[in-house]
């Protein structure tokens, strides 16, 4: 779940934390289908969070047309 407030900025931070975790040699396999989770919800919310930014500047941008 993702806790309110937080920003696209501190989503992609944790999300490239998450990848450096991920990449290691030694994965530790009792906290890599929480991490797998926690990265699939990072993603989620970063695809939403530039849905709606695009959709906004689309509203922008015609407007200012």
């Amino acid at each position: 779940m993702i806790e309110p407030g937080l920003t696209y900025r501190e989503a992609l931070e944790e999300l490239r934390a998450i990848h450096a975790r991920l990449r290691e040699d030694d994965v530790d396999i009792d906290t890599l289908l929480e991490d797998v989770q926690r990265a699939a919800d990072l993603l989620a919310f970063c695809r939403e969070r530039l849905t709606a930014v695009g959709d906004r500047l689309e509203e922008v941008l015609t407007d200012f047309e």
